[in-house]
């Protein structure tokens, strides 16, 4: 404990406790969603129970032909031990929260005080971190300290356990090995002169790319899928040669993917919290590249948002990036070293008040208010036994998912579920009221379910071939 100050423990075991009680209170008050709550809880339950990461939420009955997530498998001892969405949020905060610590040791090698306190606190107040840790559970958000713990290893000369963290990073998602790819490239372009870093980059790159192949050739598709997520690209390309070879070749269709107002700002939001420091060493926004070139290419709007988990996999590398660039401004310019301080002391705190989903000003104290509705919601839970199949509304299932067959209201497609469980007031999942009104009519209509009304908006249907 010695080995970090007194100020960076209590700043990280006070982020630890906020979001554990944040997150805790989210779900306790049915504001986590089927995706990705959901998702991943009946996950986790179904591979406790025999049925290898298989669920009914998601396209495919089994995630990894959805995204290949090995490094997910670690978290099933702890899951096992206590079956519970509660389980999956602590683990995910508290494995971010610990990414302040290599942020910490990284930026003490490289520069002077107060910048490696300076940082580690940035990145506790980012928002891009508030908003990963605020929506749900995913598997990317393990990707934020498995990166920066394997750059910490890389820079303390440990390539064995650096090696270690990269492939966990790589482990979380597919998309996930591009970045270690690039990271290889970026080692490499760091450490010209030594031979040893640069034949680990080396290594460290071609072993990614054999990875990426071998995970979106074979593995994937073995499971029944591969890159699903494609599609969001599809204005560059049919497919993923055709995507890159646009990308490659016309640099037009690139400007005017990118340079939208949407992007713009997103990516001004992305880099202030640090100052645009990360841009400050070209070497080390090779880091950047496959977060940005996923994000900026996109048409599918949640990703540029900052306001979901799509910025994990660019939160590690701009933190790294943002130290390589201090340093290389302040060797060139030391005098300015407490303008700049005091620069990033602004950026931290402005982006903080400004973006973050839990900044004092707009803070969602209702978070930790149980109202009617958290008593209704727990009634219409406690309706369903375990084991039957159902349909719920999205804030629902994370509650019921513990389960071999559940689905968000209207993605069951026909499937004879034994209950359905609607919360008339939440729409998610519809185009508009009138598809949600024949989506119910349809059941209620067909003879098959026993309808109950309660509260005035919230219904049970339950199969009639039960009674």
């Amino acid at each position: 404990m010695s080995k970090y100050p007194k100020n960076l423990w209590i700043m990280a075991v006070g982020a630890a406790f906020f979001w554990i009680a944040f997150t805790f209170a989210r779900h306790l008050h049915f504001q986590t969603q089927a995706w990705d709550m959901g998702i991943f809880d009946q996950l986790f339950w179904n591979t406790i129970h025999g049925r290898f990461m298989e669920g009914t939420l998601e396209e495919l009955p089994n995630h990894f032909g959805v995204h290949f997530s090995p490094s997910l498998l670690l978290l099933t001892p702890f899951y096992a031990i206590f079956q519970s969405p509660y389980t999956l949020l602590l683990l995910q905060v508290l494995a971010l929260t610990a990414g302040a610590f290599p942020i910490f040791e990284i930026a003490k090698r490289k520069l002077p005080e107060p910048f490696p306190l300076l940082l580690a606190a940035g990145y506790l107040l980012s928002p891009s971190l508030h908003w990963i840790t605020t929506y749900d559970f995913h598997e990317i958000a393990f990707f934020v300290p498995s990166f920066l713990f394997a750059w910490n290893a890389l820079e303390s000369g440990k390539l064995n356990a650096a090696a270690v963290f990269f492939s966990l990073a790589a482990g979380t998602k597919e998309d996930a090995i591009l970045a270690v790819l690039f990271a290889g490239l970026a080692i490499m372009a760091m450490n010209r002169g030594d031979k040893r870093l640069r034949k680990f980059g080396a290594l460290l790159a071609i072993l990614s790319l054999i990875y990426f192949t071998a995970v979106t050739k074979i593995f994937m598709p073995s499971f029944g899928g591969g890159l699903l997520r494609l599609d969001r690209y599809s204005h560059l390309g049919n497919s993923g040669i055709e995507i890159v070879r646009n990308i490659l070749t016309d640099p037009l269709l690139i400007f005017k993917t990118v340079l939208t107002a949407e992007k713009l700002s997103y990516l001004f939001w992305l880099l202030i919290p640090t100052a645009g420091t990360a841009l400050f060493y070209l070497p080390s926004t090779a880091l950047l590249i496959p977060g940005l070139a996923e994000n900026l290419l996109t048409n599918f709007p949640a990703q540029f948002s900052g306001t979901y988990q799509y910025d994990a996999i660019l939160l590690p590398g701009i933190f790294i990036a943002s130290i390589y660039g201090i340093s290389y401004f302040l060797n060139r310019q030391p005098e300015k070293k407490n303008l700049l301080s005091n620069i990033l002391i602004l950026t931290v705190v402005g982006s903080y008040l400004l973006r973050s989903p839990v900044n004092p000003v707009f803070f969602p104290l209702d978070i930790f208010r149980s109202g009617p509705e958290t008593s209704i919601y727990s009634e219409l839970v406690s309706r369903v036994p375990a084991g039957a199949s159902v349909s719920a509304s999205t804030n629902l299932v994370p509650h019921l998912s513990r389960r071999k067959e559940i689905y968000m209201i209207g993605t069951e497609f026909g499937r004879p579920v034994d209950f359905i469980v609607i919360d008339a007031g939440n729409l998610s999942g519809f185009a508009d009221e009138e598809m949600f009104q024949a989506y119910g009519d349809s059941y209620m209509n067909s003879g098959n379910y026993v309808f109950e009304e309660i509260a005035g908006r919230y219904f049970i249907l339950k199969r009639k071939s039960l009674y």
